[in-house]
């Protein structure tokens, strides 16, 4: 048997194992990637894309802290497009059309020349263990490696199985080997597991679509970008475009003769879907009076003829799928180059994880990525990212990185996951984050690139750029808070030309910007700032200073909160100790293991009165261990 050793093994060379990988090796750890498929790395089964609302704001915290999503994103970008611009800068975010093999280039020539990382093409069957500390990995080549820590990045390949109507087989996405012997492994280590099912939509031939019944929709003429060190772009619409249109009535009746060959109707598939990315099924069976829904085609490279048909995800069978295709205004002839499918997959309850993302009984065993019951490749990569920070900070015995709800999307997914669990596919939104005025899309670096900075992921060139970058803006948000403006003719001739509240008394730019119709343009011709700010600066500070009374009382609410998270639970603390705990309350917390008062508040079942009784509890535990 080969035997090696290493500090981290990365299992998956998907969108969290790529950006684990880099992470850790990166750190200086000695780190293997086990890929069932090299050649597949970072791969895009589903829509070829990045971003959205909040799922865009992952995108850019992931390049705050130092990964490389952001950076593959732009390298691969062929449209991209603001979206939420009218519901406010607090959701406003960038989504991207991707080409996909463009993308893959992008990580796996990082991942290649990538110092630290050597990368196996091997299918890991056994996870080792000694006294509940990660010893090793062994792999179906026969291989044995050692190693202190693992980072599971399995994605959907785990026992996965694919639906087409009535035909299924073991196979992981698109045709791709699956993995079965390593959710075994796991299973016996004692970590709980369930199934999900994502869905994915046939792929057409561009050349047998007509388009004149469609609506195109083409970039923004502004240039732009995802990282936050990049080179914004505009993108030649001459080129490229999604065209947006409606299923047809006619879809509507063939899914009503056929929706009970759908695996969803005949039990072969008994597991959760995505609640906010359904099947085309999952809509007739969910919203039976809605006779037609909206759908983009979205062509997937310039170098191929594939189209991906947003919104149609399927697993009805092969002859109802090309029935269905043909009912679309324009796809009469259509030609599906890869008809649409379900695949069904084993992930592991999130619950089961500490917010660094290491097991709580299994220490050195990270989990990132869907098979912590997430979808998305946003999801996924900052998962990898933060899992592949804290495997190295494990390695250097050094503090974790504990991300808050109030610093990020990501806090926010993290602990959702492990607070509330998770059993579907579960989808970042910006509903889910309670303090989204702090978190917006301009100021992903102002919040985490520090924690990047400190464990190694940015570099001294990017962390002096970013540095000048906020002495710009602070020094003008000082400008602007200490700079007077009185009402004149000349003042009002600007205000009219903006068509801008006049100003009628003395303020300070700061207030006066917070007015009906001012933007930073006015105040800059009214005040000229002595340094001429970029777009990126000037949308930071007009976005600071029109929203600082909602800031500044996020802020406050943030706090207190970040107040409870900073109140530890001692690890070897005795609930049962409690007086008053409820019986659902008291199983709860011994079942989550709550790390703070914070996290115990998050937990369904745990009331203010529960958590006030806890705390009395700890300050008498901390007084009797002096």
């Amino acid at each position: 048997m080969f035997r090696d050793e290493y500090e981290i093994i990365i299992i998956g060379g998907g969108h969290a194992g790529c950006e684990a990988a880099l992470a850790c090796s990166r750190m200086g750890c000695k780190t293997l990637m086990l890929n069932l498929n090299v050649d597949n790395t970072a791969l895009m089964p589903c829509n070829p894309s990045i971003g959205g609302p909040a799922k865009g704001n992952l995108v850019r915290e992931v390049s705050a802290l130092g990964g490389e999503q952001a950076n593959a994103a732009d390298f691969s970008t062929l449209m991209i497009r603001w979206l939420n611009t009218s519901k406010g800068f607090a959701v406003r975010a960038l989504r991207a059309q991707c080409d996909p093999g463009l993308y893959a280039q992008y990580y796996r020539k990082l991942l290649t020349t990538q110092n630290n990382l050597d990368i196996n093409q091997d299918e890991a069957t056994e996870i080792l263990t000694h006294n509940n500390k990660i010893t090793g990995v062994k792999t179906r080549h026969g291989a044995e490696y050692k190693c202190k820590a693992v980072i599971l990045c399995g994605g959907v390949y785990l026992n996965s199985k694919i639906f087409v109507g009535e035909v299924n087989f073991k196979s992981g996405p698109m045709g791709q080997n699956n993995s079965d012997r390593l959710t075994e492994s796991i299973l016996n280590l004692g970590v709980k597991s369930g199934r999900m099912r994502t869905d994915t939509t046939p792929r057409l031939n561009i050349n047998t679509i007509d388009f004149s019944q469609t609506e195109p929709q083409i970039s923004e003429p502004e240039a732009l970008c995802f990282d936050i060190w990049g080179d914004k772009k505009i993108y030649d619409s001459k080129n490229y475009a999604c065209y947006f249109s409606r299923t047809t009535e006619q879809t509507y009746k063939i899914l009503s003769e056929n929706i009970k060959r759908s695996p969803l109707v005949t039990g072969d598939v008994n597991s959760h879907g995505p609640r906010y990315c359904p099947s085309i099924e999952d809509k007739f069976l969910r919203f039976p009076d809605h006779i037609t829904h909206p759908i983009v085609f979205e062509p997937v490279s310039l170098n191929t003829n594939e189209v991906y048909v947003q919104n149609f995800s399927t697993s009805l069978p092969y002859d109802v799928q090309v029935q269905m295709v043909h009912s679309l205004p324009g796809c009469e002839h259509a030609k599906i180059i890869k008809p649409g499918y379900g695949i069904e997959y084993n992930y592991f309850v999130p619950d089961q994880l500490k917010h660094t993302l290491e097991n709580k009984n299994i220490s050195g065993f990270f989990c990132a990525g869907q098979v912590n019951g997430t979808s998305g490749y946003e999801e996924a990569a900052a998962q990898g990212l933060l899992a592949g920070i804290n495997a190295g900070l494990f390695i250097k015995n050094s503090e974790p990185l504990i991300l808050s709800r109030s610093n990020s999307y990501l806090g926010v997914l993290v602990d959702d996951l492990t607070t509330k669990s998770t059993d579907e596919p579960y989808r970042m939104l910006t509903s889910r984050c309670e303090h989204r005025l702090l978190l917006r899309w301009d100021n992903p670096a102002h919040r985490l690139s520090k924690f990047g900075r400190e464990v190694g992921l940015i570099s001294d060139e990017k962390w002096e750029i970013l540095n000048e970058h906020f002495k710009n803006e602070n020094n003008e948000l000082e400008r602007l808070q200490n700079t007077k403006i009185t009402p004149s003719d000349e003042i009002n001739k600007l205000c009219e030309k903006y068509d801008a509240e006049i100003l009628k008394e003395p303020l300070t730019a700061a207030e006066f910007i917070r007015h009906k119709g001012v933007n930073y343009d006015l105040i800059a011709e009214i005040i000229p700032p002595e340094k001429n700010l970029n777009p990126d600066e000037i949308f930071h500070v007009e976005t600071e200073l029109k929203y600082s009374g909602y800031i500044e009382k996020e802020l406050r609410t943030a706090a207190k909160i970040s107040d409870l998270d900073n109140a530890k639970i001692p690890e070897n603390f005795n609930y049962d100790s409690v007086k008053g705990l409820r019986a659902e309350c008291l199983e709860k917390l011994k079942h989550f293991k709550p790390v703070s008062l914070g996290h115990a508040l998050r937990i369904s079942g745990v009331t203010p009165v529960d958590v006030n009784l806890i705390s009395v509890m700890i300050a008498k535990f901390k007084l009797n261990s002096k």
